[in-house]
């Protein structure tokens, strides 16, 4: 079985949070597009801020958790896409 030839081409950066006690993000060189890189464990610690805030209600708030702690323990981060939402 031949060995197939890989192209080596830099597609993006793993970022630094600029902001303190925030994830790392990544940033797409061509198509601009940036994605963070979530734990389960900022996952959740953000739905309880949005829940206390009143941001969302605690129904919603439950299908989060339990989609959250469907995720394997080997999972480290998801990568999640950040798009502008139009009003």
């Amino acid at each position: 079985m031949s060995k197939k030839k890989l192209r080596r081409m830099v597609v993006g950066s793993v970022c630094k949070s600029k902001d303190d006690g925030g994830v790392d993000y990544i940033k797409m060189r061509e198509s601009g597009k940036i994605y963070r890189l979530e734990s389960p464990k900022y996952q959740l610690a953000q739905l309880e801020k949005a829940v206390a805030e009143g941001k969302l209600s605690e129904e919603i708030a439950d299908k989060v958790r339990d989609r959250v702690s469907k995720i394997p323990s080997w999972v480290r981060f998801e990568l999640v896409e950040l798009v502008e939402q139009q009003d």
